[in-house]
C-alpha cells in the first residue's frame, strides 16, 4: 500500500525563520488534502520529534535525529514500500491518484526539477517506488537536496507537465491551471496568503 510521508519536529537552533511555525495542524491539513484528492488506498504517517496528538488516521514515526534538521526528511525513506514525501508546506489541490499509481509501478524515483535551476532535482515533493530505504541507510549527513539527486531519479515536470509546481517559481506568476500539487518553500508560506482563493480553498 502506498504511505505518504511528512515530518513534524519542534523549532530548535537549526530551523529558519521560515520554518519555526509548523504544528500538528499543519499535518492535519496536509493529511485532509491528500484524503480529498487521492481515491486509492494509503497509510499517512508523521514522522516526529515526539508523541503526539494527531487526528484519526494519521499514524506516527520517531525522527532518529536527536536535534533534528532539514535533513531528517531523508528518515522517511526508511519507508519500505511506495512512498509520497511531502512538506508540511504543501498544498494538494487536484486529483493525483497517477501520482500514486507511478509510486505502485516504477523503478526510479520522480523528483521536481528545480524551479531555478531546471536542469537539476530538488525534493519538493518526491515519487518514491519500493526498494529505495538504501537512500535514508546511506544517509550521513549529506544535505538532503544534493544527496537525494545523486541516486536514479526522472522529472515529474517531464511526466506530467505542471502538476507539481513550486508556488514562488509558478503558480505565483503563472496560476494552477492543471496544477496538482503546489510546494512552498523559504518565505511566504499558506498561512501568510489567505486572499489566494485556492489556498484558502483547499488549504484547511
Amino acid at each position: 500500500m502506498l504511505t505518504v510521508c511528512t515530518l513534524l519536529w519542534d523549532a530548535n537552533r537549526q530551523s529558519r525563520d521560515f520554518s519555526r511555525m509548523y504544528d500538528e495542524e499543519w499535518v492535519h491539513k496536509l493529511y485532509r488534502g491528500f484524503c480529498h484528492n487521492l481515491t486509492v488506498p494509503f497509510r499517512f504517517v508523521c514522522f516526529t520529534d515526539r508523541p503526539r496528538i494527531f487526528d484519526p488516521g494519521i499514524e506516527q514515526d520517531a525522527i532518529l535525529a536527536r536535534c533534528p534538521d532539514y535533513g531528517a526528511c531523508i528518515e522517511a525513506y526508511r519507508t519500505e514500500g511506495p512512498m509520497i514525501l511531502a512538506g508540511l508546506d504543501t498544498v494538494v489541490i487536484g486529483n493525483i491518484d497517477h501520482l500514486a499509481a507511478w509510486c505502485e509501478t516504477a523503478k526510479v524515483q520522480a523528483l521536481p526539477r528545480d524551479p531555478y535551476r531546471p536542469h537539476i532535482a530538488c525534493n519538493g515533493i518526491a515519487l518514491v517506488p519500493k526498494g529505495w530505504t538504501r537512500i535514508a541507510k546511506e544517509h550521513r549527513g549529506e544535505n538532503d537536496m544534493e544527496w537525494v539527486r545523486k541516486f536514479p531519479h526522472v522529472f515529474i515536470d517531464d511526466l506530467w507537465p505542471r502538476h507539481v509546481v513550486s508556488y514562488k517559481g509558478h503558480a505565483e506568476k503563472h496560476g494552477i491551471k492543471g496544477t496538482r500539487i503546489v510546494y512552498f518553500h523559504g518565505e511566504r508560506k499558506p498561512h501568510q496568503l489567505p486572499h489566494v482563493n485556492w489556498i484558502d480553498e483547499n488549504w484547511r
